[in-house]
């Protein structure tokens, strides 16, 4: 009765892994991106191909054009954001095919890349 109840027990203890693991993958990775004097922080970033990720644009200063954000996603799409001052804004995506991506104030004078693998 002892190596069936471990059994159970292994059991359980792998069927809780694999839901934690599962809900893991869905849970979007998140990727701080500061806006400074200097531009984006850090210029560039790296995801993979399908991974839900959530870019947190934070405006830090007021001293620069970038006062919004402009994320090209694949076939000519872009998702375009205001930055208010020391507020964070997220802006969710999944890119579907490796490659490399960019970001930019809308003036194109700051930006950076987002690489696919």
């Amino acid at each position: 009765m002892i190596p069936r109840a471990g059994t159970l027990l292994m059991a359980a203890v792998l069927a809780t892994y694999t839901a934690v693991a599962d809900l893991a993958a869905k849970v979007p990775r998140r990727i701080d991106i500061s806006v400074t004097e200097d531009g984006f922080v850090p210029k560039q970033v790296t995801t993979k191909k399908g991974e839900p990720v959530t870019l947190v644009f934070t405006r830090r200063t007021d001293h620069t054009c970038a006062k919004d954000v402009v994320v090209y996603l694949e076939d000519g799409r872009t998702i375009a954001r205001k930055l208010p001052l020391n507020q964070p804004v997220e802006v969710a995506v999944t890119f579907e095919k490796a490659g490399e991506r960019g970001f930019a104030c809308s003036m194109k004078m700051h930006g950076g890349a987002i690489i696919v693998e």
